[in-house]
């Protein structure tokens, strides 16, 4: 915006322009200096059409660089249904890697936010690339037995995947695909804030961060952020190798009594 202050072009007023008057070396003086160039820059703003000291402006040209006023009122933070639908929404339209490419629907999670206890596995299948729900297939519905088991309704618990969309031929992800679905499976687990997380399986135990990168990992607590994690077998690997059954039993069973639940 131009200004006839800056612009050599404006035309230029008549009127004198404001000087401030010489100011005196006493106190007295000084102060009585300041009082006539006070007068005199009012007289000057009158002749430009101006009303005053302009406080309003100038109170918003530095509100901004001073703290606000506290009100009393809380900050609005959304709930988590709300903050998971919202990320479930940004996973269903997200390119962050090339998994997007070959998706039917991202696979976001499925069960209730409101619990203290979350699986987390590793990615979808094809049964859930299809009905955009994780464990949904013969592993999911061993999970199911497993959850039972242990004293929850199927839906009683939260459950996700490292990764949202299918990885091909339902390979491992790989850990560039696992750091850019971090962007949902972290504040996802944030939102849902359970007490303790089961890892299925040692690829979501390793993005958990919560295993060594060698030697025993199974059955040994580690922990994410505060809460404890217990990593465990994949049910998918539990269809392959029934006789590990047991050992995962055992890992649920340490899961209750974190829980202070009836084993």
């Amino acid at each position: 915006m131009r200004s006839e202050f800056n612009d050599p072009t404006a035309a230029k007023s008549t009127k004198p322009a404001y000087t401030r008057p010489n100011v005196a070396n006493g106190p007295d003086e000084e102060l009585a200096s300041l009082v006539a160039s006070a007068q005199e820059l009012l007289r000057w703003e009158d002749a430009l059409g101006g009303s005053g000291f302009p406080a309003v402006e100038l109170r918003r040209a530095t509100s901004a660089l001073e703290p606000e006023a506290d009100t009393g009122a809380p900050a609005i933070v959304p709930d988590s249904h709300t903050r998971l639908q919202t990320l479930a929404s940004e996973a269903a339209e997200c390119t962050r890697c090339e998994l997007h490419r070959s998706r039917t629907k991202s696979v976001f999670a499925r069960g209730t936010p409101d619990t203290n206890l979350v699986f987390v596995g590793e990615g979808p299948g094809f049964h859930e690339d299809q009905q955009g729900l994780p464990f949904v297939g013969r592993a999911g519905q061993l999970l199911d037995r497993m959850i039972a088991a242990m004293g929850y309704d199927r839906e009683g618990v939260y459950i996700c995947n490292v990764v949202k969309c299918r990885p091909p031929e339902n390979r491992t992800p790989l850990p560039t695909e696992a750091v850019a679905c971090a962007h949902f499976l972290v504040p996802q687990l944030e939102a849902v804030s359970p007490k303790v997380i089961v890892a299925l399986g040692r690829c979501a135990a390793e993005n958990l961060r919560c295993v060594p990168p060698s030697g025993k990992w199974r059955g040994i607590w580690g922990e994410w952020r505060g809460i404890p994690v217990m990593p465990t077998y994949h049910p998918a690997f539990l269809l392959r190798s029934p006789q590990f059954k047991k050992p995962v039993w055992e890992d649920l069973q340490e899961v209750l009594r974190k829980l202070n639940r009836q084993v």
